[in-house]
């Protein structure tokens, strides 16, 4: 019972003490509330408080101190007290109010409770006095306080009539904000750095207009503001660093000042009026910087160009398809990159290192690029730029010219330049053969070239007589020349096309005809240069004739001439190789008759035996005393000798025309008749063809006018020899053939209507006719060619024996004379009765001289030799009558002796030139006197006819004979002397002017001749020595034997085909020469020279050739 009170007793106050306990709670959670609104009621005003009054009167620093930590205190301690203290009340459990003072708060709260909580818990602390009563009075008196809530006694509601005193401040607050918002923002500002001195507000404010303060070191820093206000101060100062720098004001109204390389960061505010900003700062930083940088350049293997390493090169010239590889070097760079200007991606690089970057890429085409970096702070400031010059790989240039031989179509020289800006892979000749009815397919003929030279000259000589073109087909080429571009693909470039065509056979005659036309005007040109030049000397020497001195006149007249004979010069070596030419054309495209090739070697001949060199030097020597003012007699004795040689020019001018008319007959004549021949070949097939019924009419009928034309051409090939004939100076009779004419055309008009009329029958017998009669007219012409030429080889025989004939007897005339001379004196009467026989003698000498030149005309074998043997008589004849009128006796007989040797020298070539015509009479007329028909009579050779003139010199020795038989053996051994002499020089000319000074030379073996023909002249037998002769006919077999090596050289390189040469224009040579010399200049160019001045020099090598 008593364990039962005793929890119910206990269950009572613990209801009490847990409402007790609440009650704490909430009393300090109210007491919080309180002091939170008490805290803010006083900061606010506190604050309103100080920042109006510090925006009113702008305090120092202490008060403004004084305001701050008195604010801090304040609001510190209220925060303590009414706010800090009752959390930890509330933490605590209300420990700071004990149970007893909040009983007495409940019983004053509560009139019912009064003192009875507080009985109740005093009552509790006395239980072990006397326990049934007190636990009785308490359990009576719990039992009565619990039906009151201790916690209604404190409302926290009531705290809200508090904010009625915070809403005035607050209000008050709002107000000032919203219309003076530096109250608060400047006010507290300046109480919170209560340290910091604040300038008063000026009526004006500094706008500093830079978004930033950030600069970068050692670089300017331009710093821009502007002022604003009712009031504008005249002059801004910048303060910094205890300076003060007046601002400049620019056009627009700013204020700018420039921190020049800045290093440092540095402070600064503005001033004006006695105002001042705020204070600034500028910081630095760094930029990214490119140091340096390499450029590694890699070429295409195939432009042979090494790799290149720049330093700090940002604009290079590369070839298309290198490769070029960056490295650049940095400083406070994170990243870099280039921007390409043709690519929309920047190429990014890659760090190998720290602040090393690579970058990579491949060009075809040219580009700017820039170089980017960049950090936190900036990009780099200034632009890097740089260009990529991509040089696109070029077609090959090539450079020709062509010298085509449209005379023998036998060759073609090509020669010029190609280059190319890397190098060379091929060059090469591509060609195809055209005719009227279809074109070949290109064919290719490889050129040398040397590969490791990119520009180089070329030259090459095109062999085309092998190709055995045809008749009126054309060769039609180009030059092409190909590159080594790898990158994209071998270049070719090529020549224009050119052409050569072969003539037709029209054609051919055509031109053969027109050029020798222009040779024989040629002919006709020199010839009256000549005459004009023998007029003009006469003139001189008449007028010579009448002075004892030379005036400026006669100078005059005298270098006119040289210029003449200069000028005549020149047409004649003209005039040698048009003939020249011309025989090789003809002898090119046509077989021609032993004797006419014959006529032609010997017509050529005379024409380049034209020129002497005894002319010239005596040309030579006139110049030589007009420049040296010599005496008259000098000059009229030079030009009487000038005379005598231009006079037989001339007579050598007229005979070369005369001959070239006559070669002109019989090449005409030949042609004739080889034209007859192949067209009554062609009627003949013509014939069988129109048999054959599978041949169409149409085309029968075509062939048939062609063959008629043809015909037509030869009708008027025959009028044309008609009038050759008759312009030489002894016509032959020419048979009539208008007969076979008629005949011919009769048959083939015929057979052009058989044809139509389809009966092929006729037509072909038609044919046969017309090709048999043709076949008779050539027959007709050949056997009219031979009867000519019998019939002049007869005429030609019996005037040649009579000219030697009569010089024989004029040289025994002459000797006898000559030894009646050395019998008399000058006052002997019979010395004028010898005189006159002296000009009977020449008299006789003039008529042999013209007959000689007549024959000469007509007869090719004559060498031009005789003909200037034949003037060196008349002019000995002429200066011994002049010795004889001068009473000059022994002159006189000298000149006799010359001009007997004279006489017999003619004698001695004149017969060899009747047995070579005896011989060509026996060959034409079928019985040769030796060897085979058309083979030329083996002749002695040179040291043969020495030695058999040194057996006849021996025996003359031998045989004691005297008087008239002795002195015509010797002038005959002198003749002969003479003639081995001059056949031996000209062998020296022809072998090149040997003139060793050692006995084994042909000059020595010469003088020795004309030592023994003197020592036969003046009849000195024991003079000449057995040794002497010996020597000279070593000395030839010598000269014989190095010129059958000669000609055994010439025969082996002509033994693999017929070859005509022809000799390439000296301007070619020149071109040639020049393109050498341009190669050996290229090879000189520095292989390191910078790209572009070696471009530089190759262009201006190129420039040279083209010139």
């Amino acid at each position: 019972m008593d364990e039962k009170k005793e929890a119910k007793m206990n269950t009572g106050i613990d209801a009490v003490k847990r409402q007790l306990h609440d009650y704490k709670k909430k009393y300090s959670t109210d007491k919080l509330v309180k002091g939170v609104l008490y805290f803010l009621l006083v900061g606010l005003c506190l604050f309103l408080t100080f920042t109006v009054l510090e925006f009113n009167f702008r305090f120092g620093t202490w008060i403004r101190g004084f305001l701050l930590f008195s604010f801090v205190i304040l609001t510190s301690g209220i925060l303590l007290i009414r706010i800090i203290k009752p959390l930890w009340e509330i933490y605590s459990g209300g420990k700071n109010l004990d149970d007893a003072e909040a009983a007495r708060q409940i019983g004053r709260f509560f009139p019912e409770v009064k003192d009875k909580l507080l009985n109740v818990l005093q009552l509790q602390k006395i239980t072990n006095q006397d326990e049934s009563l007190l636990l009785a009075s308490i359990d009576q008196k719990s039992q009565e306080l619990s039906t009151t809530k201790f916690v209604n006694a404190i409302k926290i509601n009531a705290n809200l009539s508090f904010l009625r005193y915070l809403a005035i401040p607050v209000g008050i607050t709002l107000i000032l904000l919203l219309l003076i918002p530096q109250l608060f923002t400047e006010s507290a500002a300046r109480i919170i750095q209560y340290n910091k001195t604040f300038t008063p507000p000026p009526p004006f404010t500094f706008n500093l207009l830079n978004e930033s303060l950030d600069g970068f070191r050692n670089e300017d820093f331009q710093l821009k503001m502007s002022i604003e206000g009712d009031n504008i101060p005249e002059n801004v100062y910048l303060e910094n660093n205890g300076r003060r720098i007046k601002l400049n004001e620019n056009d627009e109204g700013l204020f700018e000042f420039t921190f020049p390389k800045m290093l440092v960061k540095t402070n600064f505010r503005f001033e004006a009026a006695g105002y001042s900003s705020s204070e600034y700062q500028i910081t630095l930083h760094n930029r990214p910087l490119l140091k340096n940088f390499n450029v590694f350049l890699d070429f295409p293997s195939y432009t042979g160009k090494q790799d290149v390493l720049l330093e700090n090169i940002g604009n290079v010239e590369v070839p298309e398809g290198s490769q070029i590889n960056w490295q650049f070097s940095t400083t406070e760079a994170d990243s870099l990159w280039l921007k390409f200007d043709k690519d929309e991606e920047p190429v990014t690089s890659q760090i190998s290192d720290n602040q090393l970057f690579d970058v990579e890429k491949t060009f075809f085409n040219p580009q700017y690029y820039e170089v980017q970096l960049a950090n936190k702070f900036s990009k780099n400031k200034d632009r890097i730029r740089y260009r990529i010059e991509v040089v696109k790989d070029k077609a090959p240039e090539i450079h020709a010219e062509i010298f085509q031989d449209t005379t023998l179509f036998s060759f073609i020289v090509l020669g010029g330049s190609v280059s190319d800006d890397y190098g060379l892979t091929k060059l090469a000749i591509k060609y195809q053969t055209q005719n009227a009815k279809e074109e070949s397919l290109f064919s290719t003929l490889p050129l040398p070239l040397d590969k490791k030279q990119s520009s180089q000259g070329f030259y090459y000589q095109w062999r085309i007589d092998s190709m055995n073109l045809k008749e009126g087909e054309t060769l039609a080429y180009y030059v092409e020349v190909t590159d080594n571009d790898e990158v994209n693909g071998h270049k070719s470039t090529r020549t224009g096309l050119y052409y050569m065509k072969v003539p037709t056979r029209k054609e051919l005659k055509e031109s053969l005809a027109k050029e020798a036309q222009g040779a024989e005007k040629q002919i006709d040109k020199s010839l009256d240069q000549a005459k004009e030049i023998q007029d003009q000397i006469k003139e001189i020497e008449n007028r010579l004739k009448t002075k004892k001195k030379m005036d400026w006149q006669d100078e005059k007249l005298i270098q006119d001439l040289l210029e003449k004979k200069e000028e005549l010069s020149e047409n004649i070596e003209k005039l040698k190789n048009q003939n020249k030419d011309l025989n090789e054309r003809r002898e090119r495209f046509s077989e021609r008759s032993p004797k006419l090739k014959d006529q032609m070697e010997k017509l050529q001949s005379l024409m380049d035996e034209l020129l002497d060199d005894e002319t010239k030097k005596l040309y030579d020597e006139l110049k030589k005393l007009l420049e040296e003012k010599s005496q008259l007699g000098e000059v009229q004795k030079m030009m009487n000798q000038i005379e005598n040689k231009e006079e037989n020019l001339e007579k050598e001018l007229e005979r070369a025309l005369e001959l070239f008319n006559k070669m002109k007959f019989d090449f005409k004549l030949e042609e004739i008749v080889q034209d007859l021949e192949e067209t009554s070949k062609k009627q003949e097939e013509l014939s069988e063809k129109t048999e054959n019924s599978e041949n169409s009419k149409e085309d029968l009928i075509k062939e048939q006018e062609e063959i008629k034309e043809e015909f037509q051409e030869l009708q008027k090939d025959m009028e044309e020899l008609n009038k050759l004939n008759q312009e030489l100076n002894n016509p032959e009779s020419m048979p009539d053939f208008s007969e076979e004419k008629e005949e011919v055309e009769k048959n083939q008009e015929e057979s052009i209507s058989n044809l139509e009329e389809q009966k092929r029958k006729k037509a072909s017998d038609n044919q046969k006719k017309s090709a048999q009669q043709m076949k008779q007219m050539g027959e007709k012409m050949q056997q009219m060619q031979s009867n000519m030429e019998m019939e002049m080889l007869e005429e030609n025989l019996d005037n040649l024996r009579d000219i030697v004939d009569n010089l024989v007897k004029l040289s025994f005339s002459q000797e006898t004379l000559m030894n009646n001379f050395k019998e008399v004196n000058q006052s002997d009467p019979r010395f004028l009765e010898l005189s006159q026989e002296q000009l009977k003698i020449k008299d006789d000498a003039i008529i042999v001289k013209d007959s000689l030149l007549a024959l000469a005309n007509r007869v090719f074998q004559i060498a031009s030799f005789v003909t200037r043997e034949v003037s060196a008589l008349n002019e000995y004849m002429d200066q011994s009558l002049d010795a004889l009128k001068d009473r000059n006796k022994s002159l006189a007989i000298s000149k006799q002796q010359f001009s007997m040797t004279s006489m017999n020298n003619l004698a001695l070539l004149l017969d060899d030139v009747l047995q070579q015509m005896q011989q060509q009479m026996a060959d034409a007329m079928g019985s040769p006197q030796k060897g085979k028909k058309g083979q030329k009579k083996n002749m002695p050779g040179l040291s043969e006819l020495q030695s058999e003139l040194s057996k006849k010199i021996n025996d003359l020795k031998k045989s004691g004979k005297t008087g008239r038989q002795l002195s015509e053996e010797l002038a005959k051994l002198a003749a002969e002397q003479e003639m081995i002499r001059r056949e031996l020089e000209a062998m020296q000319q022809k072998m090149g002017g040997d003139k060793e000074g050692g006995p084994g030379g042909l000059e020595d073996a010469i003088k020795k001749m004309e030592q023994t023909e003197r020592d036969l002249v003046n009849k000195r037998l024991a003079n000449i020595s057995q040794e002497r002769q010996e020597d000279i006919v070593t000395r030839l077999l010598e000269a014989e034997i190095s010129e059958r090596e000669r000609e055994l050289s010439k025969e082996r390189e002509g033994e693999a085909a017929k070859d005509f040469e022809r000799k390439i224009p000296a301007a070619f040579e020149e071109y040639k020469q020049l393109k050498e010399k341009e190669i050996e200049l290229l090879k000189t160019v520095p292989p390191k020279l910078n790209p572009y001045y070696k471009k530089e020099v190759n262009e201006y090598f190129k420039r040279i050739g083209s010139n």
